[in-house]
């Protein structure tokens, strides 16, 4: 091998090298939620109002108003967006909704929107397309709802959806801007279930992640949890959409919701309470013992009597007294 072929070495530096960020630059871009230059993903279950958290968390950093009233946005800027699935004049809606929840004029957003017909992160030249817009406009973060909707990849091939997620990885680092991916959940996720490992497609989506939003129905209550590579996570956190004389917007709930929320669910915490003292594996059968009897005094309860019954009829409990 002479010089002229010879491979390159790759770049490397000591620690006290390394460059440091600016003195000025605060660590979250906003507070609690998404961390400053992030990329991540808001995910959820079907209608669990991810497209509203995005557009809230969109308004907010266009205009350094506090997301959800209550996290603060501490280094606002430009936001880019590209909607698949709202047409215009819906999207318009939405934003005209929310920026006057916020006490905004929507003329007044530092907010830009992509309104090409079709964007494919798994195109060359529509990932130039867009390193180049984001070059041009410089936005702090840049929005892409939904992600099935922006490829035509097999999003259970690891090594195909690495590739898309590279390209994001390195068109942040070259732009500077957080990016924020909508993503769906699996179907029949548990409740219980890690909201990471419940995201649609490869275990990749969940590795690559700096931020994470997650929503999910539980018990009848949409709650929203943070998680953060850097950083401490937040939540769960009880939302609701709120319906005002100017339209929707995503809230957190009330403090009754709140309270509700806090106290847990009676069912798992008695049935967690009667297992816990056990220092040997419990077979089936005692798990069925166990749950019956919890079911069957919650039964007696009146305000927990629908849900528990349910529970026996599901394990086919139909004759219990209490249930009667």
């Amino acid at each position: 091998m002479n010089a002229a072929t010879a491979p390159t070495p790759f770049p490397v530096v000591r620690p006290a090298d390394l460059s440091t960020a600016p003195a000025s630059s605060a660590p979250w871009l906003i507070d609690q939620l998404w961390t400053a230059h992030a990329v991540g993903i808001i995910g959820g279950t079907p209608k669990s109002y991810k497209t509203w958290m995005a557009l809230e968390m969109a308004v907010s950093v266009a205009s350094g108003s506090a997301c959800l009233t209550t996290f603060a946005v501490p280094s606002p800027g430009p936001v880019l967006l590209y909607a698949a699935e709202d047409s215009q004049a819906t999207l318009r809606l939405r934003l005209e909704s929310l920026a006057q929840h916020h006490g905004l004029a929507l003329a007044g957003l530092d907010l830009r929107i992509i309104t090409a017909d079709s964007l494919r992160l798994d195109r060359i030249s529509d990932q130039q397309r867009l390193e180049a817009t984001l070059l041009l406009h410089r936005p702090v973060l840049l929005i892409l709802d939904p992600l099935v909707r922006l490829h035509a990849i097999d999003e259970n091939a690891a090594g195909e959806i690495a590739a898309l997620l590279g390209y994001l990885r390195l068109l942040q680092r070259k732009s500077g801007a957080a990016i924020a991916l909508v993503h769906h959940s699996r179907k029949n996720v548990s409740a219980s279930g890690g909201a990471g490992y419940s995201l649609r497609g490869s275990s990749d989506l969940y590795a690559w992640v700096d931020s994470f939003l997650y929503l999910r129905c539980q018990h009848s209550q949409l709650l929203l949890s943070a998680e953060h590579r850097s950083a401490s996570g937040a939540g769960p956190l009880a939302v609701e959409l709120a319906i005002s004389d100017s339209g929707p917007y995503l809230r957190l709930a009330s403090a009754a919701n709140a309270v509700a929320l806090a106290q847990g669910d009676p069912l798992l915490e008695q049935i967690l309470a009667l297992l816990s003292p056990s220092s040997e594996p419990c077979t089936a059968e005692n798990l069925r013992s166990c749950a019956i009897s919890v079911l069957s005094k919650l039964c007696a309860n009146s305000a927990s009597k629908a849900k528990s019954c349910a529970y026996l009829r599901a394990m086919y409990c139909r004759t219990t007294p209490a249930c009667r």
